[in-house]
């Protein structure tokens, strides 16, 4: 795993406490010219696919053999496209109909774009496999889009992830998220579904003392919060790019991403005050600002696609 291919700026600036960090992707010199290496940050984020798919513990299951290999990474992405949200959209953005408003307003890969982020820049590994929360039958997501574990550090990660055209948008959503999610009974619910899936997958002995201690329905709400960091992705459309200017630190384009920036996490930081839970909640705010998303998702759903068919 690697993150070669994208950009990590953190504003200390905006906020002290390190709770803003925005991600876009690298520039480099291209055969059309100077321009964000976009196929090269896209097979990185596929590299991992096989694990979001089945989990850490269900892919070692999976590769014990040299020859599953190819089977695996296919059948990872056939895992994928079972949600009948993300092959309904594929048909849209890969194919020769007209793209509707509701595909624009999807995010089917801010929770892999999420999930690596986890990994690589805060060394989080994910505990249990996201499609796990898929609905069988509509492909809503029961739970939230990323449930990570650092273990060095003994903090969970849970996290809420929107890739909109509008940042705006993306925000209000994200808030909404916080506000249906961070309350007594869903996180209780949620806590029995991931006990329920990591002890069938490792087993009650093999899992992390951290980790089951703060699962416990015996620990106080208020405990387990202390060990519990929030990531609110943010994917959306940005015309920042436009004044890129390769070596300059001080140039218009950093300016406007740190303007841009400042304004987003400040509405996010507005909104989550106002919910009774705020002084217990440890929010972090992930941006990830792109030229087109319609490019972006198509490029995307064609490499799944294609993945499919190794």
């Amino acid at each position: 795993m690697s993150h070669n291919y994208s950009e990590h700026h953190q504003n200390y600036e905006i906020s002290q406490e390190n709770r803003l960090h925005v991600f876009y992707i690298r520039f480099d010199l291209l055969d059309i010219g100077l321009g964000q290496d976009k196929v090269r940050f896209y097979e990185e984020i596929f590299n991992d696919i096989p694990c979001f798919a089945f989990g850490p513990q269900g892919l070692k299951e999976e590769m014990k053999e040299p020859q599953n290999i190819v089977p695996t990474l296919r059948e990872a992405a056939r895992k994928i496209y079972s949600i009948p949200a993300i092959k309904e959209a594929c048909e849209y953005y890969c194919g020769e109909m007209e793209i509707e408003d509701k595909y624009f307003k999807r995010g089917e890969f801010g929770e892999l774009i999420l999930y690596h982020f986890l990994c690589e820049y805060f060394q989080a590994e994910a505990l249990i496999s996201k499609i796990y929360f898929k609905d069988s039958v509509g492909g809503t997501a029961h739970g939230f889009d990323a449930v990570h574990v650092d273990t060095v550090n003994k903090v969970l990660w849970l996290g809420e992830s929107k890739l909109y055209r509008s940042p705006r948008n993306a925000i209000n959503a994200l808030v909404e998220d916080v506000k249906s999610h961070f309350t007594t009974d869903f996180l209780n619910s949620e806590f029995q579904i991931i006990t329920n899936r990591i002890y069938k997958d490792q087993g009650h002995n093999e899992c992390d003392e951290f980790i089951r201690e703060l699962l416990s329905p015996n620990t106080r709400l208020l405990d387990r919060l202390a060990k519990i960091k929030v990531a609110l992705f943010a994917g959306f459309e940005s015309a920042v790019f436009e004044t890129y200017v390769e070596g300059d630190e001080s140039s218009i384009f950093h300016t406007n991403l740190t303007e841009e920036a400042s304004i987003l996490y400040s509405s996010v930081m507005d909104k989550i005050s106002k919910h009774t839970w705020s002084d217990n909640l440890d929010i972090y705010v992930f941006l990830f600002p792109y030229s087109d998303k319609k490019e972006l998702m198509s490029s995307l759903h064609n490499r799944l696609r294609g993945l499919q068919q190794i």
